[in-house]
């Protein structure tokens, strides 16, 4: 046997594994001499017929074993040569022909592995942010919304209008009635729902239509024919006002005022920028980690990555083959950098000497599965310690506190909003800033 292992590039390896006749005969031999009391040839007691009926009636089977036992000894004397296969980040399908007696065998096997390069530079980047101011707009705006989140609905006597909510009785047919709320402040409503409006409680109405399959109210989706209303009840949309009801429904303490309140919304809104600003400063950091530190991507675990982001973020059976090409080269220069990224980061981590114990992961977990709506206490359940999850969460924190180390070895500049002012354009910015899920595994 010969083990031949070639590296075209930093991140890719070749494998093949050669094997003379002589080699597959006596492999042969050996099978001949394993099976030999377990086979069944008619006219024969086991272990007494002649081994050239053996192989004339078992050979293609014994052909099939001596084939995968070369593919695994392959792949374990290359992996003793070159360790990196063991933790290939891609393989192909090996390929091998179908193996005969009297002939060499060949195996190849094209693998990916993570890049071997040269940290230039993580530290000393010089990085700029704009100012975060909070305008009077925004706040005005927040608290706004705000009391519309907390708009109640009073009931009323007069005919109902195209803001308000009207509580029916829907008919249809000898049917029970089924009771609902239609909100006549909602075109998907309204535009079946028109000859409510200016009707009052006890009125009654006939409508005919054909709801859709995906109408708001699934109760109504897919009916189609006429059908009769009958109003029990008008409800108008009261907004509430910064007062001392409102604060107290909100949990405030006494004493507090709209000044107060609109003070906390600033500080609230502030902080979102803050965050938004970290984001920024985070991705403008890693934008110079991969432009000095060049590292080679391995092509086919780029496109495999593209091809996974791609299926987590949309139904691919709805997108057509040429728009599934077009989305794939438009989102693979950001998967790529995202790779790259990774890649340093773990240069970066292993330099530093950056610890995650199983703790801390357990805790990321656990935010993780809140910040999905479900209770952290199932995380446990979901990253067990030692699984390829609970790794790729222990991998991806040691990758956030190098970013951290990067951060703080450089200089964040504030810039004045005269200065933004002065030097912005209005050419747009097409960059994504997808930060597709990791995965080191694409196969």
């Amino acid at each position: 046997m010969a083990i031949i292992i070639e590296k075209p590039s930093s991140c890719t390896i070749i494998v093949k594994g050669e094997y003379s006749p002589d080699e597959i005969q006596r492999k042969m031999n050996e099978m001949v001499k394993k099976y030999a009391k377990q086979v069944r040839v008619p006219g024969f007691r086991p272990g007494k017929a002649p081994k050239s009926m053996i192989v004339s009636r078992y050979s293609d089977a014994f052909l099939d074993e001596i084939r995968q036992d070369f593919l695994s000894e392959t792949v374990q004397k290359s992996i003793e040569e070159s360790p990196e296969l063991e933790k290939a980040l891609y393989t192909d399908e090996p390929k091998m022909d179908k193996i005969e007696i009297g002939k060499p065998f060949t195996i190849e096997i094209y693998a990916e592995v993570k890049p071997q390069f040269e940290l230039v530079k993580y530290d000393g980047f010089e990085i700029e942010r704009s100012e975060i101011p909070v305008q009077d707009e925004e706040i005005d705006k927040a608290i706004e919304d705000i009391l519309i989140r907390n708009t109640s609905l009073d009931e009323i006597s007069r005919a109902a209008g195209e803001n308000d909510y009207v509580e029916i009785k829907f008919f249809e047919g000898d049917n029970e009635p089924v009771p609902m709320m239609i909100p006549l402040d909602d075109p998907e409503f309204l535009q079946f729902f028109t000859g409510l409006l200016g009707k009052s409680i006890g009125d009654t109405i006939e409508i005919e239509a054909a709801f859709p399959d995906n109408f708001p109210d699934r109760r109504l989706q897919k009916k189609n024919g006429k059908f009769r209303l009958e109003i029990t009840k008008v409800l108008e949309q009261v907004k509430p006002e910064l007062n001392d009801e409102f604060f107290k429904k909100m949990g405030k303490p006494d004493g507090f005022k709209a000044d107060d309140f609109r003070s906390e919304v600033a500080e609230y809104i502030r902080q979102q920028k803050v965050n938004d600003a970290d984001q920024e400063i985070k991705q403008k950091i890693i934008d110079e980690l991969v432009k000095e530190n060049p590292v080679d991507v391995p092509p086919k675990y780029l496109d495999a990555r593209v091809k996974q982001y791609i299926s987590q973020q949309w139904d691919v059976s709805k997108i057509k083959p040429e728009e599934l090409d077009k989305l794939g080269s438009e989102i693979k220069p950001t998967i790529e950098k995202q790779i790259g990224y990774e890649f340093i980061g773990d240069k970066i981590a292993e330099i530093e000497k950056i610890e995650v114990d199983d703790n801390e992961v357990l805790d990321i977990a656990k935010n993780l599965i809140a910040s999905m709506g479900y209770s952290p206490d199932i995380a446990e359940q979901i990253y067990k310690p030692q699984s390829d999850e609970f790794e790729r969460l222990r991998k991806q924190a040691k990758r956030d506190k190098a970013l951290n180390i990067v951060i703080s070895h450089s200089t964040i500049k504030v810039k004045p909003l005269d200065e933004i002012s002065a030097t912005t354009d209005n050419s747009p910015n097409i960059e994504s800033s997808e930060n597709p899920k990791d995965n080191e595994n694409a196969r």
